[in-house]
């Protein structure tokens, strides 16, 4: 997530646009808080806060980024059912995007918070109400996508990935990971082991209140 001093930037990834669209939509948006970078494939999760993409690119990615699908009126269902935040149907328009998005990364943005009050990222450092603790990047990475999935159970293997890991890697090392983030928040909050839960069969989770 973006928090800079000022105004905030973030950075949106516009997945097979067409380089017409993608000046278009810079042209259009350059005065806004976002930063938009294309590509053919998903950037990783933890350098982008938002993906735009076609509803033919459905599935979408199911952890990570919420996903802004694009198409025709015949695709909305489809795209919100393969899990997409939002839809912007044809015809849509460069400043619809950009209120559309701004709406998507308010709820996400929301997510960034424990029961015991809002955290901040600073790079791999962990700001909270009581202090400041410093996480390993790969620590900084899972506990991200934990908390972009508030509520939810986060598959071992998909924390495994997102932390840089290779496909089929031992689940124990994301247990490790866990402790030691656990081990650091307590350093902090007193009770925060208890905030990221072993979902049994699921994975781990930060509970949505």
């Amino acid at each position: 997530m973006a928090a800079e001093s000022g105004k905030a930037r973030y950075t949106v990834c516009l997945l097979d646009f067409d380089p017409l669209e993608y000046e278009k939509i810079g042209a259009s948006l350059r005065r806004g808080p976002f930063v938009f970078v294309p590509a053919r494939e998903p950037a990783p999760a933890d350098e982008v806060d938002l993906y735009v993409a076609p509803a033919a690119s459905a599935p979408f990615p199911r952890y990570g980024p919420p996903v802004i699908a694009c198409g025709p009126a015949a695709l909305m269902r489809t795209s919100f059912l393969a899990g997409c935040a939002d839809y912007l149907r044809e015809p849509w328009t460069p400043e619809e995007l950009g209120l559309r998005a701004l709406a998507v990364l308010s709820r996400a943005e929301k997510r960034f918070r424990f029961p015991w009050g809002e955290v901040s990222f600073e790079g791999n450092d962990l700001r909270t109400p009581s202090g400041l603790v410093s996480l390993s990047p790969r620590e900084a990475r899972i506990l991200r996508l934990l908390l972009r999935n508030r509520g939810a159970p986060v598959p071992r293997e998909a924390l495994s990935l997102s932390a840089g890991s290779r496909r089929g890697e031992r689940s124990r090392t994301i247990d490790v990971t866990v402790s030691a983030i656990r081990r650091k928040l307590k350093a902090v909050v007193p009770r925060a082991g208890r905030l990221i839960v072993n979902v049994r069969g699921q994975g781990y989770m930060v509970p949505g209140s």
